[in-house]
């Protein structure tokens, strides 16, 4: 029996953090300030024994932007099986995350909607994040 190996097209994590163990290296991270703000896709080295952890998008919208989320890829090797452990922590199913009004003022508005991980699975039902669709980009509040 022969199995295809897939990995995950760009995307950033629908949570607070994430916590990633891998047993090869495979992830790449967008580093958004490379190139004139352009952005590159940058390989995170391996480092054996080290849990790697992403700020998600609850993050970003409970900074009213001031942190991202880290978008990131996978990709995989032939010849070796890789293992990836991960591990979302955020808020209940139905719990909405929102920007604390302490963050808003005249100077600095209210850049996201609040949503729900409910919300979340919603939009992955009707979206192809493989064509880079972005949960988070649905949040943001154009002015």
């Amino acid at each position: 029996m022969r199995f295809t190996a897939l990995g995950l097209p760009p995307h950033s994590d629908y949570s607070c953090i994430t916590i990633l163990l891998q047993n090869l290296t495979g992830l790449e991270i967008f580093d958004l300030t490379a190139h004139g703000g352009s952005g590159r896709w940058v390989h995170v080295p391996e480092v054996k024994g080290v849990l790697k952890v992403h700020i998600g998008d609850h993050v970003e919208v409970l900074s009213n932007g001031l942190y991202k989320s880290v978008i990131h890829k996978v990709t995989l090797n032939e010849e070796k099986t890789r293992i990836s452990l991960a591990s979302l922590h955020s808020l209940g199913m139905d719990d909405k995350m929102s920007v604390p009004c302490q963050l808003v003022n005249d100077e600095n508005p209210v850049r996201y909607r609040e949503s729900s991980f409910n919300d979340f699975l919603g939009f992955l039902v009707k979206n192809d994040i493989s064509q880079g669709d972005r949960f988070i980009d649905t949040l943001r509040i154009k002015y």
